[in-house]
């Protein structure tokens, strides 16, 4: 068994206020959970531009849980409210 691990720091440049920011976050998280079935974890933080997700992943085969990784990544990606800043992934 496997697991797969990402981390993905990124900025909300329209964002200008913690309420703002949390909308924008809980969609994010929202969709990624259906679409992809991975869980998630947000990073508390009173900044309201700046934000770290991380998602993991399960599975039995390395492929399956890079192609899930690669896939929420790209979904993140192409999100026209964020940009990403950093990322960070690791299969174990």
């Amino acid at each position: 068994m496997f697991i797969g691990y990402l981390k993905i720091n990124i900025f909300i440049p329209h964002s200008r206020s913690l309420k703002m920011k949390r909308q924008i976050i809980e969609r994010i998280k929202n969709k990624v959970r259906n679409n992809f079935n991975v869980s998630i974890a947000e990073r508390p933080s009173d900044k309201w531009q700046i934000c770290e997700l991380s998602f993991v992943c399960v599975n039995y085969t390395k492929r399956c849980i890079h192609k899930t990784m690669q896939c929420v990544e790209e979904f993140v990606r192409f999100n026209n409210e964020v940009n990403i800043l950093n990322v960070e992934k690791e299969i174990i």
